[in-house]
């Protein structure tokens, strides 16, 4: 009896661990088809392996997602996968976008110099807009990230989260790396935020080190700093606009 009890607690623990994880790793948001249609969908976003959401979008109607949530069985059937090309982008509940763009990685290492069609999260709508591009991963680590040893996912989940590149676009149609840009050229026809820039009023000089320089990839504080400097010259650029149209 004491053994029949087990087992049957054995197999809720792993029922309950298995939806626990999937709703981890498929998230509600909506999908921004072509032509304005839109579809709701549980999207696949695994930070272990980002091209799965940035070069292919795999996803689970709501329909086959709460018979999961009934059996617990996740068939190969009920995924739905999608290319960058087939949409505009996407949305999740939580607030996050992502929007599909060129981008040719000038650096020759990660897509090479042939622009390719991404869905990219979007941290900044406006006059600038701001994408960040995860690096790609294989099943072990791929050569970017060789020389740092991971002990568990969470590790590499982690690094994978804080070492990005941001990409950046004003009047162009495709977004650049912005190390590979001169960020006057971006925010210097507006004096307010050219004279903050200069005197650091957004954190964002004090980024500037000599890794920074010398590489690629950013952190979430380079990050943050830039998104304040550039949010600034957003909202004042569409209230400027919204002046104009009037």
């Amino acid at each position: 009896m004491k053994l029949s009890k087990a087992i049957s607690s054995f197999f809720f623990c792993a029922f309950v661990g298995l939806i626990a994880n999937a709703q981890d790793l498929y998230q509600k948001g909506e999908l921004h088809l072509k032509k304005g249609k839109t579809e709701e969908a549980y999207i696949q976003i695994d930070f272990e392996y980002p091209q799965r959401f940035q070069q292919n979008i795999t996803y689970v109607t709501p329909k086959d997602y709460d018979k999961f949530l009934k059996t617990g069985k996740l068939k190969g059937s009920m995924k739905n996968k999608l290319n960058p090309g087939d949409l505009e982008g996407f949305s999740l509940d939580n607030g996050k976008v992502f929007k599909t763009v060129r981008y040719a990685d000038l650096t020759g290492k990660a897509i090479k110099m042939i622009p390719k069609k991404m869905c990219l999260e979007q941290t900044a709508q406006g006059a600038i807009e701001v994408f960040k591009l995860y690096s790609r991963t294989t099943g072990t680590i791929n050569h970017e990230l060789a020389d740092m040893i991971f002990e568990d996912r969470a590790n590499l989940v982690n690094y994978i989260q804080d070492n990005f590149q941001i990409l950046v676009n004003k009047d162009n149609k495709n977004p650049t790396n912005i190390m590979q840009v001169n960020l006057l050229n971006y925010i210097g026809d507006n004096p307010r935020v050219k004279e903050n820039y200069t005197n650091n009023h957004y954190g964002f000089r004090n980024q500037f080190t000599e890794q920074q320089k010398m590489g690629k990839y950013v952190n979430k504080e380079y990050e943050a700093a830039f998104l304040s400097m550039v949010n600034d010259y957003n909202q004042e650029a569409a209230t400027e606009g919204e002046a104009r149209s009037e």
